[in-house]
């Protein structure tokens, strides 16, 4: 028996309406037991289908999830708003690199950067815009146009497309 060679990875894949109300929960940075609680289905599911998500957008990590979402229009797009404020090109940056998936060692190595230092600057930009969660400051980037259909190459190495209409 000899092994396939690999396939890269296929155009993304639509989600199912189930998976994209889950993905809209997670946006808003809600746990897995809200989500849960709120759709009546268990923990279990929910992490099963999430992880299907993830395999059918060909990225990784709830966050990646929902920036992929939104570039390939599976999910609406938040309003904009101004931020109230200035951000600056470590915030930017930071934003960025989670939105893509990277690691927190991945978002080090390209910003010539500690683990470390990376790991405080997530934490302190959540903080900073009052996001619970990674997925839910993907949800505020695009929210204050930090982020939009632009930044498409994702940590994985998937190139996202916008999905034609149908």
């Amino acid at each position: 028996m000899s092994a396939r060679p690999a396939r890269p990875p296929a155009t993304p894949l639509g989600l199912t309406p189930a998976q994209v109300r889950i993905v809209q929960k997670v946006a808003e940075g809600k746990s897995t037991a809200a989500i849960a609680s709120d759709l009546t289905i268990t923990t279990g599911t929910i992490n099963v289908q999430i992880q299907h998500c993830g395999q059918k957008l060909g990225v990784r990590g709830r966050a990646a999830i929902v920036h992929a979402c939104y570039v390939t229009k599976q999910l609406e797009r938040p309003r904009k708003v101004t931020f109230p404020g200035t951000l600056s090109d470590a915030e930017i940056e930071t934003w960025q690199m989670i939105a893509i998936g990277a690691t927190p060692q991945e978002y080090g190595d390209r910003a010539r950067i500690s683990r470390d230092t990376a790991v405080q600057r997530t934490r302190d930009l959540r903080k900073r815009v009052d996001a619970g969660n990674d997925p839910h400051l993907v949800s505020l980037g695009w929210t204050y146009g930090v982020l939009d259909e632009s930044l498409v190459e994702m940590a994985s190495g998937t190139i996202l497309r916008a999905q034609a209409p149908v």
